[in-house]
C-alpha cells in the first residue's frame, strides 16, 4: 500500500508508515490488556473441570420445548399504579417556584424528596412492599411507580428547568397570572421531552419487571423462577421468548416515537 502513494508523488498517510510491529505504544498496550486478562483469570481461578456440556446443551433444548399451556389464564389479577411525577415536577423545577419564601420551601422540600426516593432501590422498595402488601403484583406495581416518582420527578423538573424564558416574561408582561403563564408559555416547550422521558421509563420498567419476581413482586417474572425452581424449562423458554418480544416490540415502538418527536 506505502509503494502506491510513492508511486504517484503523495504522501503517506501516518497510519501506512508506522509499522505495527515497531509502534511501542499499541504493543504495551496489548501486552498490559494480555496482563490484565491473564491477572484476572488467575486470581478469580475458575475451575471448569465440574462443567457438563451435555447437561447444559439438554437445558437449552428444553428451554426451547415451550409449553403453550402458559397461554391459558392463570387466576392471577393485577392493578395499576399512576405515578404522581408529573405535577410534583412542577413544584420541583427551581424556575418555577423560586421568587418567594413559601414556593422555595416547597421546591426544596420536593427536590429533597426525589432524590431520597431516587436513593432506595426498587428491589429493596419491593421487599419492603410485599410485607406491607403481600407477595404479587401489587407489591411489584407500587415499587416501580414509588421509584418512578423520584426519577420522572427529576428528569421533568431539569427539563422543565432548561426550557426558553423569552416566552414566560413575553407571557408575565401581559398580565397573566402563574397559572396561565405556565399552560401557556412552559407546557408547550416540554411536551416531547415529557414524552421521551416517560418512553424511557416504561421501557426501563418492562425490563426490570421480570426480576421483582425474584423478590415477591408478582407477575410473569414470579411465574419464570417459579417454572425455573421447578425445572419446567419448556415454560420458563417460553417466558423468556415473550420478554424478548416485549422488549424488542418497546424498543420499535420508542423509536418510532422518538423519531416523529426530532
Amino acid at each position: 500500500m506505502a509503494e502506491y502513494f510513492v508511486a504517484r508523488g503523495l504522501t503517506i498517510p501516518q497510519e501506512l508508515s508506522q509499522n505495527p510491529l515497531t509502534n511501542w505504544r499499541r504493543l504495551l498496550v496489548i501486552a498490559t490488556s494480555i496482563l490484565v486478562i491473564y491477572t484476572g483469570l488467575r486470581v478469580t481461578d475458575i475451575d471448569t473441570s465440574r462443567a457438563n456440556p451435555e447437561f447444559a446443551y439438554n437445558l437449552v433444548l428444553q428451554l426451547f420445548n415451550w409449553d403453550f399451556r402458559l397461554l391459558t389464564p392463570q387466576n392471577e389479577f393485577e392493578t395499576f399504579w399512576d405515578t404522581v411525577a408529573l405535577p410534583l415536577s412542577f413544584f420541583g423545577a427551581r424556575n418555577i417556584m423560586t421568587g418567594h419564601p413559601v414556593t422555595t420551601t416547597i421546591y426544596t422540600v420536593i427536590r429533597l424528596m426525589f432524590t431520597i426516593i431516587r436513593s432506595i432501590d426498587v428491589l429493596i422498595v419491593v421487599i419492603v412492599a410485599a410485607v406491607l402488601l403481600g407477595i404479587g403484583s401489587a407489591a411489584g406495581v407500587f415499587a416501580l411507580a414509588f421509584h418512578n416518582i423520584g426519577v420522572l420527578g427529576k428528569l421533568y423538573s431539569e427539563a422543565i428547568e432548561g426550557i426558553d424564558h423569552g416566552p414566560i416574561e413575553a407571557i408575565t408582561a401581559t398580565g397573566a397570572n402563574r397559572f396561565q403563564v405556565i399552560w401557556t408559555a412552559v407546557v408547550p416547550q416540554i411536551v416531547n421531552p415529557f414524552i421521551s422521558f416517560t418512553i424511557y421509563r416504561l421501557d426501563a420498567n418492562v425490563r426490570l419487571a421480570p426480576i421483582l419476581g425474584l423478590v415477591g413482586g408478582g407477575g410473569i417474572g414470579f411465574i419464570l423462577f417459579q417454572k425455573i425452581n421447578l425445572f419446567q424449562y419448556g415454560g420458563a423458554g417460553l417466558i423468556i421468548f415473550f420478554i424478548v418480544v416485549t422488549v424488542a416490540a418497546m424498543d420499535f415502538f420508542s423509536a418510532q416515537v422518538r423519531k416523529r418527536l426530532i
